[in-house]
């Protein structure tokens, strides 16, 4: 639920406001003659949500990668048995002639994708 105060509290109940904004890592609304005016965070908070905004691209690909990894393989011998396993039903379909050529593929993504 948000906070919201008025702008005399941050000058009067200033102890209050970052006691709110510490304790529930919510931000507090000041208004100011009835409208929205400022927003109060913890630094806390505000140095997590720059850091989320300073990783790159490659960094939160990175990032989700291994949190996806770490969520389906408790260890990295579980990885291997399902890497082999997915490699050898690859190897059967490609045997039993189910496999697709990779100019097929690749001209399915340069069109799919504009490259």
């Amino acid at each position: 639920m948000a906070t919201i105060r008025p702008c005399a509290d941050l000058r009067n109940n200033y102890n209050e406001i970052s006691r709110i904004c510490h304790e529930t890592r919510e931000p507090v609304y000041i208004t100011k003659n009835g409208t929205n005016d400022l927003v109060v965070l913890s630094d806390e908070v505000y140095e997590t949500i720059i850091g989320e905004n300073r990783e790159t691209e490659e960094e939160r690909i990175d990032r989700l990668i291994s949190e996806k990894f770490d969520k389906q393989y408790a260890t990295f011998e579980g990885f291997k048995k399902d890497f082999f396993r997915q490699l050898n039903e690859s190897i059967k379909e490609i045997e039993d002639g189910k496999g697709i050529p990779m100019e097929n593929i690749v001209a399915e993504m340069e069109a799919k994708y504009d490259l």
